[in-house]
Parts: structure tokens; sequence; C-alpha cells
């Protein structure tokens, strides 16, 4: 099924899709030189970078009324948004995607969900089966506190609640501070899980979450199942590789995530670079689902730290890291301000002085990483702000992965 639907996104692009007619030819390569995924490597990737420069003219497919389509806008989380054209077509089976993962893991048609997301998000109005008492979803502002939240969700009552990592984690915490017991149905997205937030999540909820990997480009790309032992990519609706130097990796190791979309006859994206890196896996699930795994997500490409050696450090290896005991702190954010120095803004609980008699602790750790002459800074703050789109990005990196020290 993949490989049928891959030929025919190949030659639909190569006839219709002005930007990718352009690309194919460049490269000297035609649909037909392409019979399977293996072959899919012969196709040059496409930067997010290249999709924002393009005209949406050259991106749409010419035999598609783009009237009936609409548009979405990634995070833009570098600074400059992208444009995803859709139409009905593929909101549909991009909803039965969402439907498998939800059902598989235990919600039913008639669960009430929470929905902790952007407000420039929200639907105008409710979906017809919603009207019917059929996933009926109440929407929650990503930016309004843990108290406020908490209050919406009580007089709701839902059976599942869904979220950005960081504000379910937050709104976790604040359970945990008021001794308040919900047991509702968890799931992440948008954000890096750590092993700290899905601790302090399941511990909260009396629960074990199941995490989501999602982009606007591409919808649900991999979720988590019962086991736990990964992702199970949605196989059917995608093309999934992982890239090193410009060579698909192997089982266990990290490459950056490609993609290519199966079902959005509107505006194909083939071989399209997402931004994440994450590991390949060539294991088969023990809960009898044939949709093949991948491994953790280990962050945006952007929040790599560099150490002083030129080695790339990757977000997942923080949290708790650098810090040995996080009893009083109850937040933290790492930026590398430059390729020599670190900032680490902490928002403490109340025990200031047992939080700074940990820096020395923490900034040793640091150094063994990164190099002993890294400069590393410890600012006690009140917040950590979220970025305009909600998402609050634990590691931050102002530094080029080549620039000197």
């Amino acid at each position: 099924m993949q490989t049928k639907r891959m030929r025919a996104v190949l030659k639909h692009a190569y006839e219709n899709v002005p930007f990718y007619h352009k690309k194919f030819r460049s490269a000297g390569v035609r649909p037909s030189d392409i019979k399977t995924v293996e072959d899919l490597c012969k196709v040059p990737l496409t930067t997010k970078s290249e999709v924002q420069a393009a005209s949406l003219d050259d991106l749409i497919a010419t035999n598609i009324n783009s009237k009936q389509c609409t548009r979405r806008l990634t995070s833009g989380s570098t600074g400059i948004p992208l444009t995803v054209v859709v139409n009905s077509r593929v909101v549909d089976f991009e909803n039965a995607l969402w439907l498998r993962a939800y059902f598989e893991n235990g919600m039913k048609p008639w669960h009430k969900m929470v929905r902790i997301a952007d407000p420039h998000n929200f639907p105008s109005a409710p979906r017809l089966y919603q009207r019917f008492g059929l996933m009926r979803t109440k929407y929650i502002s990503i930016f309004d506190d843990s108290q406020t939240q908490f209050s919406a969700i009580e007089e709701y009552k839902p059976d599942v609640i869904r979220g950005y990592t960081t504000s379910i984690e937050s709104l976790a915490q604040y359970c945990k501070d008021n001794a308040i017991n919900m047991t509702p149905l968890i799931f992440t997205s948008a954000e890096l899980l750590d092993q700290k937030a899905r601790s302090t999540i399941n511990s909260a909820f009396r629960t074990e979450l199941f995490d989501l990997y999602v982009s606007v480009e591409f919808g649900l790309i991999a979720w988590e199942c019962k086991e736990h032992l990964g992702y199970h990519i949605n196989a059917d609706g995608l093309i999934l590789e992982f890239v090193q130097n410009g060579e698909v990796t192997a089982p266990g190791e990290s490459g950056e995530v490609v993609c290519t979309n199966l079902f959005n006859n509107v505006m194909p994206l083939i071989r399209y670079c997402i931004g994440d890196v994450a590991v390949a896996s060539d294991q088969q699930c023990l809960c009898g689902i044939s949709l093949p795994l991948m491994r953790i997500v280990e962050g945006r490409t952007g929040d790599y730290l560099i150490a002083l050696n030129g080695r790339k450090i990757p977000p997942i290896v923080f949290f708790p890291f650098p810090f040995d005991d996080v009893s009083d702190i109850r937040q933290f954010k790492i930026v590398q301000e430059q390729r020599d120095r670190l900032l680490i803004l902490i928002v403490a609980k109340s025990n200031l002085d047992r939080v700074e008699k940990t820096f020395e602790r923490a900034e040793r750790n640091l150094k063994s990483v990164f190099g002993e002459n890294m400069h590393v800074a410890f600012r006690i703050v009140e917040k950590i702000d979220r970025d305009p789109t909600g998402k609050l990005r634990k590691i931050v990196s102002n530094v080029k992965m080549d620039s000197p020290v």
C-alpha cells in the first residue's frame, strides 16, 4: 500500500506541482525511476527554507481547486511561519489517523476531551458528529495559568486531556501541590517529552501517558501504544526516513527526520526535512500492531547545543541533568548564548539557599560535558515565558553549529 501510494504521489507531483516538477528535472530524476521506497533516496531533499521561499502557486497542484482548500500556519518558532494547504479529503484522512491512535489507547467515541492548545487554532464551531455527543472537545488556552485551566477542567469533567507537554506537566504539578485527584487518559504532544515530565504527569494522574509525534505539515506522524517501546509510525499515511550526512541511518542511529506525505495531493511534501532528530528502529512491538516503530524524538535540530570540542549535545540529555537534585527546582531553561557561554534560568520552589548550593555541582556537570573552559551562569527568575506560539522551549541555542569559539 505504501509503495503504491508513494508512486502515485510522485507521479502526481511531477505532473501537477511546478515546485517538484522543477526539482525532479534539475536532479535528472523521473517518477518512473522510483519503484520502491528504497529508491526514494534518488529524490533530492526538500528543506523548509525552500518551501518558505517558493510561491503557493508553485507548491499547490494545478489540478486542485484552491478555493475549496484551507490554509494552516506552522508555529514559526524560527520567526518565519510556513503555510500548508489542505482540503477536506486531507483533513478526513488525518482525523482517521488520530482516531486510530486514540482508540488503540483506550479512548471511546463517547468520551469527553479537553484540548490545551494555542487559542489562535481553536475551531470556530463544533463538528457535526460532536453535536451528536461523539468526540466532544472543550478547548482551553495554553496561555492560562494552571489554576484557571484546572477550574475549566473540573467543570467539564473530561475523560481525556491532550495538550502540549509542558502545559500538562504544569497542570500535573498543580494537582500534586494541591492534593487533587484526577485520573483522565493523557496524551502529550508538540514538545519534547523528557523523563522528568513523564514521571511528574504519570504520578500526578496515576496513569501511563501516551506521547504523540505531531507536526502541522503532516498531522499525526507517530504515536505511543500501551507497551511504550517507541512510536508507531503511520506508515499508511507517510514515509519516514532518518538521514545523517545525506545517508539513511541504520536502526539504532539518530538522524534528521525526513517525511514524504502519501495523502496530501493538494500540497505534496516529498523528502521534506521537518527539523527534528530521532532514532530509527527495527523492533517489533509486543502490542501486535504491525505499524513500524521509531524510537525517541531527541529534539529539534535548532535546539542542539554544542560543546567546545564541536560535539553536538541533544536536548534530550537534560532534565534533570545538569542537576543531581531538582526537589527545590520547579523549572529550568538552558540557553547557549555564545559558543563558550551557557545561561541557566531557574524557577525555584521556595528554598533559595538550597537551590544556590546546587549550582556548583551543576556547573561541574556541565563543564564535564561542554569543556572546562565553558562559562556557566545561573539566574533565578520568577517565571519562564512561553514563546508566541505557546511552546515552552527548555533548550535554546543562539549559536550556529559551525561557529568558532
